[in-house]
């Protein structure tokens, strides 16, 4: 995956984006400090024991710290870059560096990046980076058997953990867990008093939290990059759907408009449904999305507005039910997965998402669930055979990287929607399983 963000970036005055040599060209020109974040190293670690040790302790120091990025081809003095020396940077060499982590550092760190750079347009010495996130395993371990240590970062240098240290250092790993899981909750909990119930609403809500919050922006995401976001969300939702985007599209439908006017809200941008509305009391009545400054995204949908006019077939069950279209179920699902992927990368972030999904309802009616006769068609809904009724709706979760493919985030969304699916009896989502000859209806 592409380096959107490094102390190289904060240096530079730049923006989220990929890390490239000409980046680190200027930064060895402007002498940039080596610092907790960024450590730069002119040659490539030699196979010897002594060695290696001092690589592994260095990415799991900045695992265990606040992440950073190890620079392999600078020549430094008195911990400023001083020079483009160049490394050998092919696949050994990389898989070689890889090898170490993965062999030294316990729990290992799923996440590392260690990728080429080139000099492309004046053939300039090659570099490796090594980016390293803030890890929410941490601490790592660096080391095996009786020979084990923990190292943190402390400015540009490299130290061990003390007893007391190593004892926070768990103790903040398990109140992070703890904290993403208040925080999908907090998530679903603040669209609730925002959304219009009615005896006929059934509403999906989703929730998602990147484990490692993006990093901090000199500004806040303007109106035009929220706007950008969700265009580009929309646009992968699509490719993850595939050919069958039309049956599935939620956001990306009709009447979506209101996607492209944002309007600010607390360290957040909201889009509603009813954004023009001046009525003080009004709630939204079909689509609320919010776009958190942490990269978390909390969003909701009144599934019955997609059986407004729909012809229902007569079924002596269907009375006094609530239906679900469960193919627009799955297809917000994807849309949401899209829109979590998007927001994290286009803030500069990366690493794992955790998300949350359940069907709000006001109690007391049992939740049926329907699908088109000809699926994609304008024909009257139906039971979806071999199903029964969900009276208490279960939240269901998964996780997913923010870096994933287009079959990897089909995966976490199709997962999601098999788990909704199981409440109602059925193992299978309505949401076909990703084909690589899938593409998307334009």
């Amino acid at each position: 995956m592409p380096i959107r963000w490094s102390r190289i970036h904060v240096e530079l005055g730049l923006g989220p984006a990929a890390l490239t040599y000409n980046m680190v060209r200027r930064a060895v020109e402007a002498g940039i400090a080596e610092a907790e974040d960024l450590d730069w190293k002119q040659a490539l670690i030699p196979p010897v024991e002594k060695k290696w040790w001092e690589f592994a302790k260095d990415v799991a120091a900045m695992a265990n710290t606040r992440g950073g990025l190890i620079v392999f081809g600078v020549r430094e003095d008195a911990e400023r870059a001083a020079g483009l020396v160049g490394v050998p940077n092919g696949d050994a060499e990389r898989q070689r560096l890889r090898s170490y982590a993965l062999r030294w550092v316990r729990p290992v760190i799923s996440e590392l990046v260690i990728e080429p750079l080139d000099d492309e347009e004046n053939g300039g010495p090659g570099l490796i980076v090594v980016f390293v996130p803030a890890s929410p395993d941490a601490p790592h371990v660096v080391g095996e058997k009786n020979e084990m240590g923990v190292p943190y970062r402390s400015g540009p240098h490299t130290d061990w953990m003390s007893e007391a240290q190593l004892e926070r250092a768990y103790r903040d790993r398990f109140a992070r867990q703890t904290d993403d899981r208040a925080a999908l909750h907090a998530l679903i909990d603040g669209l609730v008093p925002e959304l219009l119930y009615l005896d006929d609403a059934v509403w999906l809500a989703v929730a998602t939290r990147p484990t490692t919050s993006p990093p901090p922006q000199g500004s806040r995401p303007d109106r035009e990059h929220t706007a950008g976001t969700m265009r580009t969300s929309l646009e992968l939702a699509g490719d993850v759907l595939g050919v069958h985007s039309e049956r599935f599209q939620v956001l990306s439908g009709d009447g979506s408009e209101f996607l492209s006017q944002p309007r600010t809200g607390l360290r957040r941008w909201t889009f509603r449904s009813n954004r023009l509305a001046v009525n003080p009391h009004a709630r939204v009545d079909r689509v609320m999305v919010e776009l958190h400054h942490d990269g978390s995204i909390a969003l909701a949908v009144n599934l019955a507005t997609f059986l407004y006019g729909a012809q229902v077939v007569e079924d002596k069950r269907l009375r006094d039910v609530l239906l679900v279209p469960i193919a627009k179920v799955d297809g917000l699902l994807v849309e949401a997965v899209a829109v979590a992927s998007t927001h994290v990368r286009r803030l500069g972030g990366a690493g794992t998402i955790l998300a949350r999904a359940v069907l709000l309802t006001t109690p007391g009616k049992p939740l049926v669930a329907v699908d088109r006769v000809i699926p994609g068609s304008i024909s009257p809904v139906e039971v979806v055979t071999e199903t029964w009724p969900v009276r208490v709706p279960l939240a269901v979760e998964a996780e997913f990287d923010a870096d994933g493919d287009v079959p990897a985030l089909h995966t976490a969304a199709r997962q999601l929607a098999e788990d909704i699916h199981q409440q109602f009896g059925s193992s299978g989502a309505a949401l076909p399983p990703h084909r690589e000859d899938d593409t998307t209806v334009q």
